[in-house]
C-alpha cells in the first residue's frame, strides 16, 4: 500500500472520524433545551445516600454493556478470542457509530472496523443476531407488561388510536413468538442467503454463519436477558434518586412498554429522547403525576447508556489504526 495513503488512513482517518462522530454527540446534547435544568435539579437533591444510588447506576451502565461485550464475545469465539476489554471497545465504537443512523442501524460500522477484513462480513452477520436477540428479549418483556397493565388506560388516554393499541397488544406475543422461531432457526436463512447468486464468493462466510448451535444462541439470548434486567434496574434506582413514587413492578411494566415501543417505531438518536419523553409521560400515568421527576430520569438514563458510551467510543476511535490484515 502507497506510504501516503497509509499515513492517511492511520492518522488523519481516525481525528476525522472523531471528530464527526464528537459533533454527533455534542448535537445531542445541545438540542436537549431543559437538561441543564433537570441537572440542576438534582444537584441540589443529592446527599451520601443518593450519591451512592447515583454510582451504582453508573457501575450498572458499566455491567449492562459489558454483557452485550460477552454477547459480541460468544458469537465471535469460533474465530478469534477477543478479551473482555477489546469486545467492549468495539461495543461503544459501535454505540458511537450507531448514533446518527435509524434505530442504530449503523452500530455494526464501529465493531467491525476493529476486525481483521477477512472477518468483517461475518462479524456484521454476527451483530445482527446479537441485536435480534436484544430485540426478541424487548419484545418478550413489551408483550408482558401490554399484556399486564389495564388496557383501558390506553384507549382512555389514546381514544383516536383505540383500534391501533390493541393491535399491537394482542399481535405482539405472536410476532414475539414468531420472532423466537426466526432467531434459532437462523442457520435455515443464512443458508438460503449462501445460495443467491451475487453472494456465491462469500459463500463460506455465510455458511459459517449458519453454523452457529441452539446452545450458543440460547447462551446469547441468556446474556440479552441478563443486560435487560440491569436496564429495567436502572431506571428504577435513578427513579429512587430522583424521588419519583414508582415501586420495581410498576417501573418493569412501564419501561418494557417504552423500550418495546421505541424498537419498533422507527427512529434516530437525535430525536429519540422527545419521544421517550412522551412515551414515558403515557405509559406510567396509572402509576405517578410526576411528569419532571419521570422526563428527568429517562433523561439521565439516556445520558448514561448512551451518550456517555458512545463519547467513550468517539474517543476510543482516535486509537485506531487502519489494517490490510
Amino acid at each position: 500500500m502507497n506510504k501516503s495513503i497509509k499515513i492517511f488512513l492511520n492518522y488523519i482517518l481516525g481525528p476525522l472520524l472523531f471528530a464527526w462522530l464528537g459533533f454527533s454527540v455534542y448535537q445531542e446534547i445541545t438540542a436537549q433545551k431543559d437538561l441543564p435544568a433537570y441537572l440542576h435539579q438534582l444537584y441540589k437533591s443529592i446527599d451520601s445516600p443518593v450519591f451512592l444510588l447515583l454510582l451504582l447506576v453508573v457501575l450498572l451502565m458499566l455491567l449492562q454493556w459489558m454483557f452485550e461485550a460477552v454477547k459480541w464475545q460468544l458469537l465471535l469465539k469460533q474465530h478469534i478470542n477477543l478479551s473482555i476489554a477489546k469486545a467492549m471497545m468495539m461495543v461503544f465504537t459501535g454505540i458511537s457509530f450507531s448514533i446518527a443512523t435509524p434505530n442504530r442501524f449503523g452500530e455494526f460500522v464501529g465493531r467491525i472496523v476493529h476486525l481483521p477484513k477477512d472477518l468483517r462480513l461475518q462479524a456484521t452477520g454476527y451483530t445482527f443476531i446479537g441485536n435480534f436477540a436484544q430485540l426478541i428479549v424487548t419484545c418478550i418483556a413489551g408483550s408482558i407488561g401490554l399484556l399486564v397493565i389495564e388496557s383501558s388506560h390506553f384507549t382512555n388516554s389514546l381514544p383516536k388510536l383505540e383500534v391501533l393499541a390493541m393491535f399491537v397488544k394482542w399481535s405482539a406475543p405472536i410476532f414475539t413468538i414468531l420472532f423466537v422461531f426466526i432467531y434459532f432457526k437462523a442457520s435455515l436463512f443464512f443458508s438460503w442467503v449462501a445460495q443467491i447468486k451475487v453472494l456465491q464468493r462469500w459463500q463460506d462466510k455465510l455458511v459459517q454463519l449458519s453454523a452457529l448451535s441452539p446452545f450458543l444462541l440460547t447462551k446469547v439470548m441468556f446474556y440479552a436477558l441478563l443486560r435487560y434486567a440491569i436496564i429495567l434496574l436502572q431506571y428504577w434506582l435513578m427513579f429512587e434518586v430522583i424521588g419519583v413514587e414508582v415501586d420495581l413492578f410498576q417501573t418493569c411494566i412501564a419501561i418494557s412498554i417504552m423500550l418495546f415501543i421505541l424498537s419498533i417505531v422507527p427512529t434516530i438518536s437525535l430525536v429519540e429522547l422527545g419521544l421517550r419523553w412522551q412515551i414515558s409521560i403515557l405509559v406510567f400515568a396509572p402509576f405517578t403525576e410526576n411528569v419532571f421527576g419521570l422526563t428527568m430520569g429517562v433523561t439521565l438514563i439516556w445520558i448514561l447508556n448512551m451518550i456517555v458510551p458512545a463519547g467513550v467510543g468517539a474517543i476510543l476511535m482516535l486509537t485506531y489504526r487502519y489494517s490490510n490484515r
